[in-house]
């Protein structure tokens, strides 16, 4: 069993002491080993672990390695999957726990404990997922139907892990506390009640009507408001460090300017509106981001991938040891691996298999001829530890600061003796250079509520 560090004895002892609890602390501060110590502190035998298919194959390893009674854990991927007797612990994705076979397993069974990992995944009260976690929110949240939940499976013993409890606004954090913490909603001396969604959403969240149609209206979360209040709400209910606290030294984050060619640059372009867009990275409007740079965005991913490939080229012959490369289209990962092949690449991205995944993971941490991971950043920013590299290019971003922000803390570890540096391409002289400013501003400066 790893010695572990003093603050993960801190967060097994603050879930060991609490029913249902969220440990928020940030990526890479041990949260796993955490909620494995506290288990066992609880004498807590047939657990249930929710989590996203990266993190499978590392919960498997870390319940052998976190207890020291040799905890057994099977992975149910698919529906015709059997839970073994001799399994205790189960683990299983989120994607799983909506599929009808899986789940009629799942609350067939008595678990003394839940662990709902990457516990954000569940913050849309509309979701699938969130309903297969929590139950069913009806009259706007004021009742919960959770007779399928597996919440109830585990008579409500669960525990929440993320380090990114409010990955778009404040209202994501309603359904956990909502199914986990009612009393937290309740009106009090300070504050009013906010037990139905739509009361909550408005006391602390801006909300403004976007128009999508002629006919049509949504409201769309622009901003938090009363998040002091929000903050005392939350109250004991959340334990979160930074890496900072913990000992990890923050990656320093900078961009990597591109050159191109007065041509290249005006292909990139294309009729782009320059002010439009910039507005919209400074408001956060993902969609509008979208609208605008769809067309193009592949184009610039293609074209900033075969300059990265030339400029980390040059970086390993000049003693480079191992990087990671982040990415958001599969076509720009494919030109990414074809240009450094030589290096010895593995990665995740979205088809890759879960048993895969933690094989890539592990080969990229201790194989020191594997110099390169590719990493799609929805599928490789969550759950993996890439703290063999020192060093994470971003050659796409993505519009959702939370998920940058995820992505970027791979590169760091508790046991890091290096300092890790992260960095963003940008296609130097153009609108890409002006934009990934302001997004790498934005994603590396995220404290809301949680801070």
């Amino acid at each position: 069993m790893p010695v572990p560090f003093p603050t993960q004895l801190v967060g097994a002892q603050f879930l060991a002491e609490r029913q249902s609890a969220l440990l928020a602390d940030e990526p890479r501060c041990g949260k796993t080993g955490a909620a494995i110590m506290a288990a066992d502190y609880n004498l807590e035998e047939k657990v249930l672990v929710v989590t996203t298919a990266s993190g499978r194959p590392i919960w498997r390893r870390a319940l052998g390695v976190w207890s020291p009674y040799g905890r057994q854990a099977q992975i149910i991927a698919k529906g015709t999957d059997k839970i073994s007797n001799k399994a205790a612990s189960v683990i299983v994705g989120w994607g799983g726990i909506t599929d009808p076979k899986i789940r009629s397993q799942l609350i067939g069974r008595k678990w003394d404990r839940l662990i709902l990992d990457e516990g954000h995944y569940a913050k849309s009260i509309d979701t699938k997922r969130t309903q297969a976690a929590y139950g069913d929110f009806t009259l706007g949240g004021q009742l919960i139907n959770d007779s399928t939940a597996l919440s109830r499976a585990a008579d409500y013993k669960v525990w929440c892990l993320t380090g990114t409890p409010l990955p778009n606004s404040p209202a994501d954090i309603y359904p956990m506390l909502r199914a986990l913490a009612p009393h937290k909603l309740h009106a009090t001396a300070d504050a009013p009640d906010v037990t139905k969604y739509q009361d909550f959403l408005h006391r602390y969240c801006v909300v403004r009507m976007k128009k999508i149609s002629n006919f049509r209206k949504i409201p769309v979360v622009v901003g938090g408001r009363n998040l002091e209040e929000l903050r005392a709400r939350i109250g004991d209910f959340m334990l979160r460090r930074t890496q900072q606290d913990v000992g990890i030294r923050a990656p320093i984050y900078e961009t990597l300017p591109l050159a191109i060619s007065p041509a290249m640059r005006r292909e990139v372009e294309g009729n782009l509106d320059a002010a439009t867009v910039l507005a919209a990275a400074e408001a956060g409007d993902t969609k509008a981001l979208e609208m605008e740079l769809g067309p193009l965005r592949r184009l610039t991913g293609e074209i900033k991938a075969h300059a990265v490939v030339a400029a980390v080229k040059e970086e390993f012959e000049c003693g480079l040891d191992k990087i990671v490369l982040a990415y958001w289209h599969k076509d720009v990962g494919q030109v990414l691996k074809d240009g450094l092949s030589t290096y010895g690449v593995v990665g995740i991205d979205g088809s890759t298999p879960a048993n895969i995944r933690g094989e890539a993971e592990q080969r990229f941490l201790h194989d020191p001829s594997i110099r390169v991971f590719l990493g799609q950043i929805q599928a490789a920013g969550e759950a993996i530890d890439l703290s063999s590299a020192a060093n994470l290019l971003f050659v796409e971003t993505s519009f959702t600061p939370a998920q940058m922000a995820q992505m970027s803390k791979r590169v760091t570890n508790l046991m890091a003796t290096r300092q890790a540096f992260v960095r963003v391409a940008t296609l130097e002289g153009s609108i890409d250079e002006a934009l990934q400013e302001i997004l790498l501003r934005k994603w590396t400066a995220i404290r809301e509520v949680i801070a």
